[in-house]
């Protein structure tokens, strides 16, 4: 018999644009406790933590992360390559 996740149960909050701009507005420039601000809006602190987060990045990070995870993955894939000709 498998234990159920109770947290599988409860549904996921779906939130809009300018709702986590107001979120973040709220923590960043009025300076407001992020813990208050996601109390306020009956959301998650670690939710609205990472959105401020995000939203402090320089705006071409997003892009590089996902330049350096595609170069890992070539990396990971010619090291593996190099290893199997290694053997031979």
């Amino acid at each position: 018999m498998e234990a159920e996740n109770p947290a599988s149960k409860r549904p996921r909050n779906k939130y809009d644009a300018a709702f986590r701009v107001e979120a973040v507005r709220r923590v960043s420039q009025d300076g407001q406790a992020a813990t208050r601000v996601a109390q306020t809006l009956g959301m998650s602190e670690a939710l609205l933590g990472r959105w401020v987060r995000a939203a402090s990045r320089p705006a071409g990070s997003e892009a590089l992360e996902q330049e350096n995870k595609h170069l890992r993955a070539q990396l990971t894939r010619a090291e593996m390559k190099r290893d199997i000709l290694k053997k031979r």
